[in-house]
């Protein structure tokens, strides 16, 4: 599977304008974030990484599903290799859950299960486990990444949702950082940026209006932030026109802003 696409896909003059550098004088960051990386999604991921490329959005940000059930990532070298090839490139790889499914009634405070059930109610897996399971899932999907020949230093929860005790979990595991849906949290100070977002999620309408007006009042607010993000979830990606939407947007960021990554954004 080739990262590299058709370049021509999004022709056009301001697709070709997006694909230049930035201006190095701005200062400003965009953080490209990658979701639900796993091989059931391969093509949609291939379909994302060719836009991205043909806008010039490098390094980005993966965010890797070490044991889907819909296919385990060790079970298909083909993507790993993809991923290796990523990593080689400059992409940072990010843990994302173990399974991203959801083991049973989901737990917790009750705004944090509100918006499971809300969002990512077959998602949350971390709003699922006690605390003992949620360190032996958390470390067991570290171990299928290294297998991969993968080191990750960044930690997302399916759905943003995570238990109170996930940052000391992750601490005891090692992880350097974890990213929540608006902030971005450094571990060893608990140092934490606030990131106004955008982005695709790859959900029904009415749970995708919702995000888009989310992330359109919270770019309004933070339009002059030093950084921002924004996410690309893989599911119906290609076919979607709220995901080319969010591509449209990145394409005209891209033209005031430099591409990064959550490590280099702290420091690490």
């Amino acid at each position: 599977m080739s990262v590299v696409g058709d370049r021509g896909a999004m022709a056009g003059p301001e697709m070709e304008e997006a694909g230049r550098p930035p201006s190095p004088s701005t200062g400003r960051q965009i953080v490209v974030a990658v979701h639900d990386v796993c091989p059931a999604r391969a093509s949609e991921i291939a379909w994302l990484l060719e836009r991205l490329d043909a806008l010039g959005a490098r390094p980005r940000v993966l965010k890797v599903i070490p044991a889907s059930p819909d296919g385990a990532l060790l079970d298909h070298p083909a993507f790993v290799d993809l991923l290796r090839a990523e990593a080689a490139a400059g992409s940072e790889i990010i843990q994302h859950g173990y399974t991203h499914r959801a083991l049973g009634s989901l737990r917790g405070p009750l705004l944090t299960r509100a918006r499971g059930w809300l969002f990512a109610r077959h998602d949350a897996e971390l709003l699922s486990l006690d605390q003992d399971t949620l360190g032996e899932r958390i470390a067991a999907g570290r171990r299928v990444l290294r297998a991969a020949g993968l080191e990750v230093q960044g930690f997302c929860a399916p759905g943003w949702l995570s238990p109170p005790g996930l940052p000391n979990v992750l601490r005891q595991l090692g992880f350097r950082y974890f990213v929540g849906m608006s902030a971005l949290i450094r571990l060893d100070s608990d140092r934490r940026r606030w990131l106004p977002w955008f982005g695709y999620v790859g959900a029904d309408p009415f749970q995708e209006r919702l995000v888009g007006l989310g992330g359109r009042l919270f770019l309004a607010v933070g339009a002059r932030a030093p950084a921002v993000k924004v996410f690309l979830h893989p599911r119906q990606a290609p076919t979607s026109g709220a995901c080319r939407a969010s591509l449209d947007r990145l394409a005209r960021l891209l033209r005031g802003r430099q591409p990064t990554t959550y490590a280099d954004l702290l420091g690490l």
